[in-house]
């Protein structure tokens, strides 16, 4: 028997004899597809969009535990939470209730999932199939990665999203798991997902894919609790998740299902982005089109348009427009190459040391690759990645209590600092034989010590501290004893950035690749174009779209030499050849700007 699958429905050809039954069953899913908001960058679509929209439902008399807002990141979950837990009709619904029904769509599924009494693969199943297998321990080399980061488990997911083949999986990215996890056979990956899937269906645990297939093939469970269903980003959304949400929407009232995102910042294509679907929805269910710039200026916004309107051309949609945001030019800067001397170089060095501004780095590729590192650290910039996460907080490269503990070493053993202070020296002082309370907390250490400001020999007079303490003047000798070593090699930076910057309350330069900076806002935003090889040139051109968009104000090119020697079909989408129409420079012009 032959099937084929429209929209989400699985149609039996077998089964109607007539075409005309076949093509009225298509209509009838058609008039059912969510109307499509389209929000280019910075248009408020999230923060202003969505929550003018829930306060339009709650007024029409919608109950709050019945319109569901699905995003697919925590960070953006909370911040559309944070923006609409105020409102008055809502305001003394507990948080974590009103968490139900605004979550992630992977908390969604889970939830749905929970109902049906199937428990959720976690880290303790995780560890528990490793230890039979020595390939998976071998493979987790990158120690300091979750274990959901475990190359089996993205190989699973990404081709569950794009439903594709193992081996057209593994020809997609067979370099980057020989690069990053020495894995140099497919065999070992299906032999791996068969014991892995044998192992779930013994214990009778599931994944998250799991949960999207159990979802849309229970005939049995349409979810009948739902009068309003919103889903942030909604271009991110590949197949599967597309046709489970399809089916969570299917009682949800015509005009109260909205898919809400910017096809053109669709960039996870190898998690299986949608495509088709979204042009399908901006063609035919286009329900909004937001066209007030709330974040870019000029310069960055026209940039913008000149990268992807050409592309739209091509797909047959009709070109973006929206508004800068009033009296905000900015300008564009070119740099050939960051390695050697440049004029435009040099403004960007200016700007970060002398002005309270943000910054971004970005770039295609992976953050651990170490290039931007190098050069932040080389020239003393206090910067983080944005994607190192913390218990949901961002992480410095370098961590405030040790800047400060640096910087005010010297009054430690010589004038006086504040108990708060001490306190976090602590951790980097001696714990063999320095401290009289040997591995005991700060709490116990300083229990019955009066706030105040102390110095090293007053600790050592009221019995705190031990006499050999007194002698490690320097930081970097309390470090080399307190088995702290990796903090040494970080010392002539710290001394570059404290003379550069002082210590601010958190680093205003970020780095990191364009997968993990969408939705983030900056005042200038710096883009990597070097390593841009083997890309299809729609998705170049979408990834290029999204990392500029991410400015306010100015925002500088990067181009290595070899950049300019790329194939004009694999590299940054043709950019290198349109230098001129894009960016306003001419193709000669090494380090121009883009000034009104």
């Amino acid at each position: 028997m032959s099937n084929e699958k429209f929209n989400g429905i699985l149609i039996k050809k077998s089964t109607f004899k007539d075409v005309r039954a076949i093509e009225k069953l298509i209509d009838k899913q058609q008039k059912k597809l969510p109307w499509w908001v389209s929000g280019p960058p910075g248009t408020g679509k999230t923060y202003v969009y969505i929550k003018e929209e829930y306060e339009k439902f709650l007024k029409k008399g919608f109950l709050w535990n019945r319109i569901v807002i699905l995003s697919h990141t925590v960070n953006a979950a909370e911040n559309i939470l944070n923006a609409v837990k105020d409102l008055p009709q809502i305001e003394n619904i507990p948080e974590n209730v009103l968490e139900e029904q605004i979550c992630t769509i992977h908390a969604y599924f889970k939830a749905e999932s929970k109902k049906r009494n199937r428990k959720k693969y976690g880290k303790k199943n995780h560890d528990e199939f490793c230890n039979d297998h020595p390939v998976m321990k071998r493979w987790i080399g990158h120690g300091k990665k979750s274990w959901e980061k475990h190359p089996l488990y993205a190989f699973i997911s990404q081709k569950h999203g794009r439903q594709c083949s193992p081996r057209e999986m593994w020809m997609t990215n067979r370099e980057s798991y020989k690069k990053d996890w020495n894995v140099v056979d497919l065999e070992i990956l299906k032999e791996l997902e068969e014991e892995y899937n044998d192992y779930r269906d013994q214990k009778k645990v599931v994944s998250f894919e799991d949960m999207l297939d159990n979802f849309i093939s229970d005939e049995t469970k349409i979810p009948d609790d739902i009068d309003v269903l919103i889903i942030d980003e909604g271009q991110d959304c590949n197949k599967p998740q597309v046709q489970a949400l399809l089916k969570a929407g299917t009682n949800v009232p015509e005009g109260n299902f909205i898919f809400v995102g910017d096809r053109d910042q669709e960039i996870y294509n190898y998690a299986g982005s949608h495509t088709k679907f979204f042009i399908n929805l901006e063609k035919n269910k286009l329900l909004d089109n937001l066209s007030v710039g709330k974040r870019c200026g000029e310069t960055i916004n026209t940039i913008c348009k000149n990268i992807i309107n050409p592309q739209r051309k091509r797909l047959g949609l009709p070109e973006k427009i929206w508004t800068p945001v009033p009296g905000v030019i900015g300008n564009h800067y070119w740099i050939p190459d960051v390695d050697r001397p440049s004029k435009n170089f040099d403004i960007l060095l200016d700007k970060i040391f002398n002005t309270k501004e943000t910054f971004l780095f970005t770039y295609r590729g992976n953050p651990t690759d170490g290039h931007t590192d190098i050069l932040l650290q080389k020239y003393g910039i206090d910067y983080r990645i944005t994607s190192n996460y913390s218990h949901g907080k961002r992480t410095d490269y370098v961590a405030r209590d040790l800047l400060r503990c640096y910087s005010t070493w010297d009054k430690f053993y010589k004038d006086q600092v504040s108990l708060d202070q001490i306190k976090e020296y602590w951790p980097y002082l001696p714990s063999k034989g320095f401290k009289i309370h040997g591995k005991g907390t700060v709490a116990s250490a300083f229990k019955n010590v009066a706030n105040g400001k102390y110095n090293i020999k007053q600790l050592y007079e009221m019995g705190i501290i031990s006499e050999q303490a007194l002698n490690y003047k320097s930081f970097i000798e309390s470090v080399k004893k307190s088995e702290k070593d990796d903090i040494e090699s970080k010392i002539p930076y710290i001394r570059r950035v404290l003379k550069n910057h002082g210590i601010e309350e958190k680093p205003r330069v970020e780095h990191d690749n364009i997968h993990k900076i969408k939705g983030l806002t900056y005042d200038n935003v710096i883009v990597n174009l070097s390593n841009w090889r083997t890309i299809e040139r729609n998705e170049s051109e979408r990834l290029a779209y999204t990392a500029y968009s991410r400015g306010r104000v100015d925002c500088w090119s990067i181009a290595s030499k070899s950049f300019k020697d790329t194939n004009r079909e694999t590299s940054l989408g043709g950019v290198q050849h349109d230098r001129e129409r894009i960016f306003s420079l001419h193709p000669e012009d090494g380090e121009g700007s883009m000034e009104k």
